[in-house]
């Protein structure tokens, strides 16, 4: 089993008027299969929960809203995919050729097991894949980086930018420093 772990930060870090949240992160590999998992803790009250989709829909556009995001990068070619996951298990899975690559949408992976926990103080969203579906250069685990992301829209309409590392002088969550090794 590999197993990396993520405490996501604010881009707008120091702010005084950010919300008091943890943002948690996980990626890791058992077997043949990737799992993620999130974890929200704090003052979630503050946050808008989407509850507008079906069970585990496909939708477009998730980071409008309050939304969870991992990014895998294969180191050899430079070929990565965001996965994209809703407060209502919504969820969607793009592909990008290289560096903000066009927009384009992964249809070879389905993923119907996205379980969510939302308490008073905690929201937790987890997930797994069979790693195959991602092609053979994602075999080979040393030739892996991630990236967790979080775009959290208030309940007062703010938009906020938490990843494990803000590379850039803006919001950026494709560029390329933000990737760390898997192993």
């Amino acid at each position: 089993m590999i197993s990396k772990q993520f405490e996501l930060i604010p881009f707008n870090q120091g702010d005084p008027n950010l919300p008091e949240l943890r943002l948690l992160a996980e990626v890791k590999v058992v077997e043949d299969y990737m799992y993620f998992h999130f974890t929200m803790k704090g003052n979630i009250d503050t946050v808008y929960f989407s509850k507008n989709n079906e069970k585990c829909n496909r939708v477009i556009g998730l980071w409008t809203q309050t939304c969870f995001e991992f990014f895998i990068l294969n180191k050899l070619d430079g070929e990565y995919y965001e996965f994209n996951f809703g407060t209502d298990s919504s969820w969607n899975c793009f592909v990008f050729n290289s560096y903000r690559s066009e927009l384009t949408e992964y249809e070879e992976i389905d993923i119907d097991n996205i379980n969510i926990d939302h308490h008073d103080n905690s929201f937790n969203l987890d997930c797994r894949f069979p790693l195959r579906v991602l092609g053979h250069q994602f075999e080979d685990l040393a030739n892996i980086k991630v990236t967790p992301t979080c775009v959290i829209k208030t309940s007062e309409n703010q938009t906020l930018y938490y990843s494990n590392k803000h590379p850039d002088s803006k919001p950026n969550f494709h560029h390329p420093e933000s990737f760390v090794d898997l192993v």
